[in-house]
């Protein structure tokens, strides 16, 4: 059996527009850098660079891993929907419970 709830996952939200505005941060740093650069010395220039590149290939392993992680969550839920349900019942109530401790001390 296989239940969908399309309503739960607003589109506003969704995993391919964090991505996105990731990259656009991205693209952003590395325009900034680009004009910083041409005022700087060639090593540090250089040293802006790297950094950069490091930066993009983060970045594009987070995308990888999201969209991964995204998957299997998808996929557990989906073959064991009322197992989930109770255990994020669960988790609720435990972090209520702590909460409601915390508070009250």
């Amino acid at each position: 059996m296989e239940v969908y709830y399309k309503e739960l996952i607003s589109e506003e939200s969704s995993l391919d527009k964090l991505v996105d505005e990731l990259a656009r941060v991205v693209q952003g740093a590395d325009e900034l850098a680009e004009a910083a650069s041409a005022h700087l010395p060639q090593e540090a220039s250089k040293e802006i660079r790297t950094c950069m590149e490091r930066l993009k290939a983060s970045c594009t392993q987070f995308k990888e891993n999201a969209l991964a992680g995204a998957a299997a969550t998808d996929k557990v839920l989906r073959r064991h929907p009322y197992s989930s349900l109770g255990i994020a019942f669960a988790a609720g109530i435990l972090a209520a419970t702590i909460f409601h401790r915390s508070r009250g001390n």
